[in-house]
């Protein structure tokens, strides 16, 4: 694929069970899509054949995560692997200006979203949504997790003042190619591995630690939590008057990016209307009150 300067690469990575959550974030990506500056690739962590057929004829380069950090790829499922490619995305994909990652569990409910992050990326070298809201329920368990794995990766000390700061979700962000965000996230995702003997939380983690830690060096640009929506910490309501999923609270202000991280992939939710009354559907790309949509069914 022909890249060059002031091109902008989407990345992304799913399996044949992941499917029907990336074709609702292409779908919700159709006007950039037609632009001739962005492109599309996908790591393929177990499709079918047929699907990078289908995939590859929607012109989305697809490739295959390696092993970093010294861990063989034979060594590590590709699932987990494509964990360890994020921070080495120019190297698999020479040639862009702008690195966006979107998990494919994400998609955008408004397309200026992406150009927020990509605006966000080139002003500063980095753009990222954090996670502090008060529309967000406050969950026990995921606090003790998040405390668990950052005393795992960093130690006492540092897992207390990492907790103290805004987390940040690597689901969706852009990387400007020639930022120094890209060496110091590896360096921090090595130390954790190193250090924790697990390669996952500590992507994300690892982040977190970069971004905090290194603050004054990685100039980057924070973004408000509409802009990657984390769907099971706030679930979201339906805004009658702007025909959209909303915050759940007051103003209700539309949500740019719908994130379906962990159980909202497997559950429908009962969602509250601004003008009163509720629906039920699972929160895919093209769910609305005449449009419910079913919890997709994944197999494995």
């Amino acid at each position: 694929m022909e890249a060059g300067a002031n091109r902008i690469l989407v990345v992304t990575a799913a399996d044949s069970r992941f499917l029907p959550f990336l074709e609702g974030l292409l779908a919700s990506l159709r006007t950039t899509r037609q632009r001739a500056d962005v492109h599309y690739a996908c790591f393929d962590i177990g499709l079918a054949a047929s699907d990078r057929t289908r995939l590859a004829a929607l012109g989305l380069w697809l490739a295959e995560p390696g092993g970093h950090f010294g861990i063989a790829a034979e060594t590590q499922p590709a699932s987990l692997r494509s964990f360890l490619a994020r921070p080495f995305l120019p190297e698999y994909f020479p040639g862009f200006d702008v690195y966006v990652w979107i998990d494919s569990d994400v998609w955008l409910q408004d397309e200026g979203v992406f150009d927020n992050y990509v605006a966000g990326a080139r002003r500063h070298g980095m753009a990222i949504a954090h996670e502090v809201t008060r529309n967000y329920r406050f969950q026990p368990w995921l606090l003790a997790w998040t405390a668990k794995h950052f005393v795992k990766g960093y130690g006492i000390g540092k897992a207390a003042w990492l907790l103290s700061r805004p987390h940040v979700n690597a689901g969706f962000f852009a990387i400007r190619a020639d930022a120094p965000h890209w060496a110091a996230w590896a360096d921090c995702y090595a130390r954790a591995i190193r250090r924790s003997g697990a390669l996952v939380p500590h992507d994300q983690f690892a982040l977190n630690e970069a971004l905090h830690s290194r603050r004054y060096e990685l100039k980057t640009c924070l973004l408000p939590p509409i802009n990657n929506w984390i769907c099971d910490r706030g679930i979201p309501m339906w805004n009658d008057q702007a025909g959209a999923f909303c915050e759940p609270r007051t103003p209700f202000r539309p949500l740019g990016a719908l994130h379906l991280a962990g159980p909202a992939k497997r559950t429908a939710y009962r969602i509250r209307r601004t003008a009163g009354g509720a629906f039920t559907t699972c929160l895919l790309w093209g769910a609305s009150p005449l449009s419910p949509v079913p919890v997709p069914v994944l197999d494995g």
